[in-house]
């Protein structure tokens, strides 16, 4: 496997879909956009806009609008990143930004899938099932490369402060409960790091579009139902392996 560049966060396991079709389109936008003064975080804030609009899209019906959201939308998330690690402009401020931003068009989106479907508790066990599968694949990532335990530099004042009390409040406390008991299992297995990769932000979003244009965008519901009982079998094995075969 060819070395990632200084553009693309070094990960143990790489989301299939990214490495192969999302991140090289945003290989190409970063190499447009590296000469304009904008910063990474306008990038957030666009892509979150734009992920706000596929919500809407998809509660009106308007399901090719949605899709074709949902799919710049993850190319822009790609590309935030790439162009703050070239510049070297990668902060906080981005990181707490991106996270938060994030987690609102997510909840957008199934409350449109919500009222596409009208079953509220499937739309919001399906919030639930994504926000956890994405916290475990970002903290299974930060152990096994070494980078969790890095002490977190104090946020300056501001903005900054703000985003890192609301990320501490919503996702803080998730962070810590995944590593606490990842690091009581040992290291995890690259084959859990890849289930969980290849059940990234990417594909998730993908899989929504391609469900958005084939008309059926709440069967997404359906999907997050399958990751669950695919992720908690995963996870099972893990954890009985863990303790069976301790390291």
């Amino acid at each position: 496997m060819a070395e990632a560049g200084p553009e693309i966060k070094p990960r143990p396991v790489e989301e299939f879909l990214n490495r192969a079709l999302w991140r090289p389109l945003a290989h190409v936008l970063v190499r447009l956009l590296r000469p304009l003064p904008l910063r990474p975080e306008a990038l957030v804030l666009l892509h979150g806009a734009l992920g706000l609009a596929a919500a809407a899209a998809l509660a009106r019906g308007a399901d090719a609008l949605a899709a074709t959201l949902l799919l710049a939308v993850i190319v822009l998330d790609n590309a935030d990143g790439q162009l703050a690690r070239v510049r070297g402009q990668v902060s906080l401020l981005g990181r707490y930004l991106d996270s938060e931003v994030d987690l609102a068009v997510h909840a957008a989106l199934f409350y449109a899938l919500y009222l596409r479907s009208g079953d509220a508790l499937a739309a919001a066990l399906g919030f639930v099932v994504m926000t956890a599968v994405l916290s475990l694949d970002f903290n299974l990532g930060e152990l096994a490369a070494g980078r969790a335990e890095a002490p977190e530099p104090a946020p300056r004042p501001g903005a900054e402060a703000w985003l890192a009390l609301v990320y501490r409040l919503v996702f803080g406390w998730q962070d810590r409960l995944v590593r606490r008991v990842e690091r009581g299992l040992g290291p995890p297995p690259e084959a859990v790091l890849s289930v969980l990769a290849n059940l990234g932000r990417g594909t998730q979003l993908t899989v929504l579009a391609v469900y958005a244009l084939l008309g059926r965008p709440e069967a997404f519901l359906r999907f997050q139902e399958i990751t669950f009982f695919y992720v908690l079998v995963v996870y099972t094995v893990r954890i009985w392996h863990a303790t069976r075969f301790p390291r």
